[in-house]
């Protein structure tokens, strides 16, 4: 039988050596655990276990709080955001409001401007037409200063003299006859149209110192002008007011001594 080489045989006792080695090593790890876990030791690990208990129930705690804090948070953040959404809404309505207020503003100044204009302009108006009935009226009255007009029957009697005349003359009294009734005719209609034409004169919307002008006839205050006068003046104890209808405006008192 042959023997094993030398340096065989080393590595052979090494192996064998390094096992037992591990199996001693392993041997005292397991003595050293059990020999450590025994009631001394576990007594002393309770205050260990208890403290490190209440730390990981501590940082649960402050885990749940802070989750519900950045809950919290969020929540408020969108609240904020909705309610800065919300306001940026109100500041366009806002802003849609103002400039309609703005509108409507330039609006109801541009129609009073026009109204003032338009209200001057009915004024002056409504003056020269009550101004030009009452010239009319106070030219009609001169007629009646006359005296009372021939009855029926002088103009009858005239009639039945007219073929007594010589030719010529009974032509011209026919023809006098005929535009003295035409005349008649033309006063009487003239007067009831002057009547109706002040009526709707009455109804007219003008200002309070239009419809408060007197009728005086032309020439009569100021020559070559057609003037009515203003009573406000007399009721609060001032000088009448003069108001030129053909110029729509009242006269200075400069003016009125002038003329």
């Amino acid at each position: 039988m042959s023997a094993d080489p030398p340096d065989q045989l080393d590595i052979e006792l090494r192996r064998l050596e390094r096992d037992k080695r591990i199996e001693e090593i392993r041997q005292l790890k397991a003595r050293g655990r059990a020999q450590w876990i025994t009631p001394a030791a576990l007594a002393a690990m309770i205050p260990l276990l208890a403290g490190f208990g209440i730390w990981v129930v501590g940082e649960i705690k402050q885990y749940n709080e802070g989750y519900r804090a950045l809950q919290e948070v969020d929540r408020l953040a969108a609240e904020k955001d909705a309610l800065q959404e919300q306001k940026n809404d109100l500041n366009i309505e806002v802003s849609t409001l103002l400039d309609l207020k703005r509108h409507y503003a330039e609006q109801a100044s541009e129609l009073q401007a026009r109204f003032e204009e338009r209200q001057q302009q009915l004024d002056a108006t409504y003056a020269r037409a009550r101004f030009a009935a009452a010239e009319a009226g106070y030219a009609l009255g001169h007629i009646e200063g006359l005296g009372p007009a021939p009855d029926a029957a002088a103009l009858a009697a005239l009639r039945q003299h007219r073929d007594d005349l010589p030719p010529e003359v009974a032509e011209t009294l026919g023809q006098f006859l005929e535009r003295y009734g035409l005349a008649v005719e033309m006063i009487g209609i003239s007067e009831k149209t002057l009547a109706a034409f002040g009526a709707a004169l009455e109804i007219v919307p003008v200002s309070d110192w239009a419809a408060e002008l007197s009728y005086m006839p032309s020439g009569s205050i100021a020559a070559g002008r057609n003037v009515m006068i203003s009573q406000t003046g007399r009721r609060d104890g001032q000088s009448p007011r003069y108001y030129d209808v053909d110029e729509g405006r009242f006269l200075s008192e400069s003016e009125i001594q002038a003329e």
